[in-house]
């Protein structure tokens, strides 16, 4: 199937997909909020975002509905995200991975291909090495998990420790009017990208900056706390990406300071240490959001990995 790129086309966003189905399922206890748009008829497609002020709606903003062209497609809110709040207790990858794992089940999906950024990659890697059968590829936009420590790892951890902090964003997001949030969302983009739709974007960041104040969260996700030690981090997947069985495409935002470009490498040799197929693409010019910062080539590399494997 051939396609045409246009130099400046942009879709409108989640909600605003031709058919779009939004729901909000009871799932081990806690909503689970699912956007799906495309044929039913047509391979599956789920795809799970970042951490702390990500959303469905955010970081799949144009991949979303570009892909619902060809695929049935499926965007999570993963718990204290988006729609899926409240949640009680911690969320740690274990229950994150029973969560998962019933909603998938929910949605009757046997065999899927898995999108995945930041903390949606991780979680994503992790899935597919316990249903190597059901996960027919996947797609990592700089995975989470991927490393035994971050930046300023003793500084973060005492951060993290610290009375008040973690919730110190959301009470300063929640006093900032639109001009300020835009600012928010303009440092999120580098090497001279732009957002496709400011005013969509930055509403979207304000409903899921309420979301958090408003149900006490914590601005950094479980998943990121319980792994952060004083030296080094407690957990990773190192272990867990050569049991991967499906083909990976592994994608950089070249100009990113989050996800080494050393540990993507370490990653994808691991990945293709026992046969199975795993490619790195790194995208100039681009940053850790790479699906927004460059959404023509994010949704043309995907479409062209995905496209022959759900045949």
């Amino acid at each position: 199937m051939n396609d045409t790129f246009k130099t400046g086309e942009t879709a409108a966003g989640v909600k605003n997909v031709p058919g779009l189905r939004h729901h909000i399922f009871n799932i081990c206890g806690g909503p689970v909020s699912i956007y799906e748009a495309g044929d039913q008829g047509r391979p599956a497609v789920v795809m799970l975002h970042g951490a702390m002020y990500d959303e469905a709606r955010f970081i799949w903003d144009q991949l979303f509905p570009f892909l619902s062209r060809y695929y049935h497609l499926f965007a999570v809110d993963t718990p204290r995200h988006g729609k899926s709040r409240p949640w009680a207790g911690n969320m740690d990858h274990a229950r994150l991975m029973d969560i998962l794992h019933n909603t998938f089940c929910r949605l009757e999906l046997a065999s899927f291909s898995l999108i995945g950024l930041s903390m949606g990659g991780g979680l994503s890697i992790e899935y597919a090495s316990l249903y190597p059968d059901r996960v027919r590829s996947m797609v990592l936009f700089e995975p989470g998990g991927l490393g035994e420590k971050v930046n300023l790892q003793f500084i973060i951890w005492l951060y993290t420790k610290t009375p008040g902090m973690l919730r110190m964003l959301s009470k300063r997001y929640i006093k900032m009017d639109y001009a300020g949030m835009k600012k928010v969302l303009d440092s999120l983009y580098v090497g001279g990208s732009k957002p496709t739709d400011p005013d969509r974007l930055v509403s979207i960041l304000q409903d899921e900056v309420k979301g958090k104040y408003k149900y006490g969260e914590k601005d950094m996700d479980d998943w990121q706390l319980n792994i952060i030690g004083p030296f080094r981090l407690k957990w990773n997947l190192l272990d867990r990406i050569p049991l991967l069985k499906c083909p990976t495409l592994w994608l950089r935002g070249a100009d990113s300071v989050l996800v080494k470009q050393w540990e993507m490498e370490r990653a994808v040799k691991l990945a293709a240490g026992r046969g199975t197929k795993a490619e790195l693409k790194v995208i100039p010019n681009a940053g850790h959001l790479l699906p927004l910062e460059r959404p023509e080539q994010a949704n043309a590399i995907v479409k062209k990995f995905l496209e022959p494997r759900q045949i």
